[in-house]
């Protein structure tokens, strides 16, 4: 199945009746990405990602949500994806910021569904010396990278945070690096940091460049990804974050890490927050990076993989 052939909006979603293949048990994407052998040819490493859930003391009909990784971008391309559900239906969602698998099971089948991606990946940065990119011609579409979320607000005390760390800069540019910076100086390795934010808002780096770039008035966003440092990436959820800059782009970062570049050991997965899974039961999420899995007794905690039974191996192609 092409990944950009199944297109589905919010409001399909919420009365989606599935397609021949959401009943396969085995099915499979292909992309339209380069060879492998190219792709290495010209500095791109390749990665599989190999994603297994088995959702425990499932009751009633069990659903899994997976994350699959971001199609077409600078630093990333897919190769394909495999997928299998034993004695189950699967179902491939894709939207504009999220595309996902959707397993799902009747009551007394064992829940079980393997995910197998093939990335190719590289280093990103953007040459920041002189403006390159024409700007747009309208600048609504970047509207929705400017407004609150339920992760973070942009108005209030975030506002005044964001005026006292952008003070004495003058362009868009030496804005986000003063963010960058402030963000840098106070937020410690953990991710805490004494900001006057509720938890969630301090807890990631990216999260909080992107609510105070966005209350700068600056258009931010997060990408929710994975590691690929080490072969067992179970606990490997990284995000790292864009801004966009006039004259240059989508600038990446890694807020009061890196500004302008990152290297090539992640995958990005998406950028949404505020999800609502297709079928879900629980609610929205802020965002969507780890596995998902709801049954009758309800949802799975997603940051136990030990208690929810799913693991995620990394191995790099040569």
């Amino acid at each position: 199945m092409n990944r950009r052939g199944f297109l589905l909006t919010a409001t399909v979603l919420a009365r989606l009746k599935p397609s021949r293949s959401a009943f396969l048990c085995r099915s499979e994407r292909e992309s339209s990405a380069e060879r492998p052998q190219s792709l290495t040819a010209e500095g791109w490493r390749i990665f599989e990602v190999k994603t297994h859930v088995h959702v425990q003391n499932a009751s009633g009909v069990t659903r899994v949500w997976l994350p699959t990784p971001l199609v077409g971008a600078p630093y990333q391309q897919t190769l394909g994806d495999t997928y299998i559900a034993e004695n189950g239906r699967v179902v491939m969602v894709e939207g504009e910021d999220l595309d996902l698998l959707l397993a799902e099971w009747t009551e007394g089948a064992s829940p079980v569904v393997d995910l197998t991606s093939r990335i190719a990946t590289r280093a990103h940065a953007v040459d920041l010396t002189t403006p390159k990119v024409a700007p747009p011609a309208d600048l609504s579409s970047f509207e929705r990278f400017l407004r609150p979320t339920r992760l973070y607000a942009v108005d209030g005390s975030v506002r005044a945070l964001a005026s006292g760390a952008t003070r004495g800069a003058g362009t868009d540019i030496d804005k986000a690096r003063a963010i960058g910076d402030w963000i840098g100086a106070r937020v410690s390795k953990s991710g805490s940091v004494a900001c006057g934010l509720a938890d969630p808002q301090c807890a990631d780096r990216n999260a909080l460049f992107a609510a105070l770039s966005r209350a700068a008035g600056i258009p931010a966003r997060v990408l929710y990804g994975l590691s690929l440092v080490s072969t067992d990436a179970t606990k490997a959820q990284r995000s790292r974050g864009e801004v966009y800059l006039v004259g240059f782009g989508w600038v990446p970062l890694d807020a009061g890490r890196l500004f302008g570049s990152w290297d090539e050991t992640w995958i990005a997965l998406n950028s949404a927050q505020d999800v609502v899974l297709p079928k879900a039961k629980h609610g929205t999420l802020p965002f969507f990076m780890h596995p998902q899995a709801e049954t009758a007794n309800g949802s799975a905690n997603s940051l136990e993989p030990a208690t929810f039974r799913y693991d995620i191996d990394v191995r790099e192609s040569a």
